[in-house]
């Protein structure tokens, strides 16, 4: 395993890792993936050349560390221990992804450990956040690890510890797209022995009675494609309204496969949800860096149920208690089907 830092402007620096096999990049600005090359063929979508004038100022998210809390909060405002608290609605009405002053937004301090280069990097990075910045309870010190192995397996591990009662429920934004030619991800397919898809309400929030996609579809295993053009209405509805997935799902046992001709994205999670997300909306977007349309990459969110402070109350994963040490885990590993 090779190692190279490319350092840019305002601070940015671009960790590259490479083997024969491979190429994947970090940034330290919002512990993010930027570019995962297999053979020549980049899996994810992302701006290496550019990373210094893109990555503040785009609004995808791509391949972010979220938090304090990922997905929507509703009306930017949650209950915990009988006081309320009010946050920034930077998607009106609701407060999305942390705010401006979450995780995706602050250059990280890193450190790279390389014990045995031959089989794999650790890239941790370490931040805080402050009540007075987030105005989310209790100042909580945040350490994410990247690891990257010759298995071509990229490995993610969340550790934090507030000191006061808060929520936590970070994620990666990373979005994927397999197909060589940057094509739509409409012919990938999404298996799992469970595909269970929770339904959004008309404001955008998940609601708590999932649809069993595999019941419905009559498979585990469900292409993009199949899944946007179905006749059946209560998901055509929700995929409609969204113009793709946007949706939260509970997967069997964390496991989660996503495929086209060539390659097969093994996802493991410890977290009880996964949102996936078609990036439907890419054209609000005005700036000649926006070279994205609808569909062409799709975010393996793993995290709790976006929103279920208000949801579940007092039994919401999300919720963090004093001093009670956090740590979350998921992993991502690359098949090749062909050769490519």
């Amino acid at each position: 395993m090779f190692i190279n830092i490319e350092q840019q402007s305002n601070g940015i620096e671009l960790i590259k890792i490479e083997n024969n096999k491979s190429k994947i990049v970090f940034m330290n600005y919002g512990a993010r993936i930027v570019s995962w090359r297999i053979g020549d063929n980049n899996i994810v979508l992302g701006n290496e050349v550019e990373a210094d004038e893109f990555y503040p100022h785009h609004p995808f998210y791509f391949g972010a560390t979220v938090g304090r809390v990922g997905g929507r909060i509703a009306n930017g405002q949650f209950e915990l221990k009988g006081k309320t608290y009010t946050l920034e609605q930077n998607d009106p009405p609701h407060h999305l992804h942390g705010g401006h002053h979450g995780l995706s937004d602050r250059l990280f301090d890193y450190q790279i450990i390389k014990e045995d280069l031959s089989e794999k990097v650790e890239v941790v990075f370490t931040t805080q956040l402050r009540q007075e910045e987030d105005h989310y309870p209790g100042n909580i010190d945040v350490k994410v690890t990247f690891t990257y192995d010759t298995s071509e397996t990229w490995t993610i591990e969340y550790e934090a510890q507030s000191d006061a009662d808060t929520l936590f429920n970070p994620m990666n934004h990373v979005y994927f797209n397999l197909n060589r030619d940057s094509n739509v991800v409409d012919n990938h397919v999404i298996a799992s022995d469970r595909l269970a898809m929770y339904p959004l309400d008309e404001t955008g929030m998940p609601t708590l009675t999932p649809i069993d996609l595999v019941e419905e579809m009559g498979s585990n295993q469900i292409q993009l494609a199949q899944l946007f053009n179905t006749t059946q209405d209560s998901i055509q509805q929700q995929v409609n309204a969204k113009r793709g997935l946007d949706h939260p799902f509970e997967v069997a046992e964390g496991q989660l496969s996503i495929s086209n001709d060539d390659l097969a994205l093994h996802v493991s999670t410890d977290a009880p949800q996964v949102v996936l997300y078609t990036l439907n909306d890419s054209e609000n977007w005005k700036s000649h860096m926006n070279i994205f349309k609808p569909h062409s990459g799709i975010t393996v969110e793993t995290q709790s149920l976006p929103n279920d402070i208000q949801l579940l109350g007092p039994k919401a994963y999300s919720i963090l208690k004093a001093n009670t040490p956090f740590y979350s885990k998921t992993a991502f590993q690359i098949e090749r089907i062909s050769n490519c």
